[in-house]
């Protein structure tokens, strides 16, 4: 009787662990399935995420334009951006402060396309007269996104970021980064370096002398050859029927 009772105590046991692990185990794929979208959740809050990047596969061309841009000079910039909006508002709990860091590079040249064939006057073999148009400051991107970037922001308790500021932000460093190439004298170094550009460039056609004029320059007199001494000019008159 007495063994009865130990094999029905071994099954009991059996049978009970048994159920506590399907419970166990239960609970496990319960709590699994719960917390797991939960887990997805709290990391995609927390941890920086790839942004995808999915350009439209269509591109409009609008413009094309002939260029005959002489860029003699270029000027690379650094300059930091401070912008606040809503900052005196009660202690800048609706406020924004970005910190923008800007890198851009400005080019200046001459328009080669602004020249017209009477900008150049050939005075004689040695000598020629150019009228260069003024130089100036190419409208080309100056911002260079991959060293441009945001240093800091920060946001008050009840703001959101304003996406439009940054953009602001980048628009105002190329206008002081413009600023500032013209203060350094961009335009009339790019308006030297052209003309030192032309000078060569007539030099290797012959001429010697290159003048360089405000305007388009004056028609040249004719040009008289100078006969050495001890040489006289002939001019040989056709005979007509030979």
């Amino acid at each position: 009787m007495r063994n009865l009772l130990y094999v029905v105590l071994i099954i009991f046991f059996v049978v009970a662990a048994a159920a506590v692990y399907t419970v166990v185990s239960g609970v496990n794929k319960t709590s699994e399935t719960i917390m797991q979208p939960i887990n997805e959740l709290v990391q995609g809050l927390f941890v920086v995420a790839t942004p995808v990047i999915l350009p439209d596969p269509v591109t409009i061309v609008t413009q094309v334009n002939t260029l005959a841009r002489l860029e003699t000079v270029s000027m690379s910039f650094d300059k930091i951006i401070t912008a606040e909006r809503n900052s005196d508002i009660l202690w800048g709990a609706f406020g924004e402060k970005v910190l923008f860091v800007a890198h851009g590079t400005v080019v200046a040249g001459v328009d080669l396309a602004e020249m017209r064939p009477h900008h150049v006057v050939v005075v004689d073999p040695d000598t020629i007269m150019v009228y260069l148009p003024p130089a100036h400051v190419f409208p080309l991107p100056v911002l260079d996104n991959s060293r441009s970037y945001v240093a800091d922001r920060n946001t008050g308790l009840f703001t959101r970021a304003d996406p439009q500021l940054e953009t602001q932000i980048r628009q105002a460093a190329e206008v002081e980064i413009i600023a500032a190439a013209h203060e350094a004298g961009i335009v009339a170094l790019a308006q030297q370096n052209a003309e030192a550009y032309m000078r060569t460039f007539m030099a290797n056609l012959g001429f010697t002398e290159v003048i360089f004029t405000d305007g388009p320059p004056p028609p040249a007199p004719p040009y008289v050859p100078t006969v050495p001494k001890g040489y006289v000019v002939v001019t040989v008159t056709p005979v007509p029927g030979q």
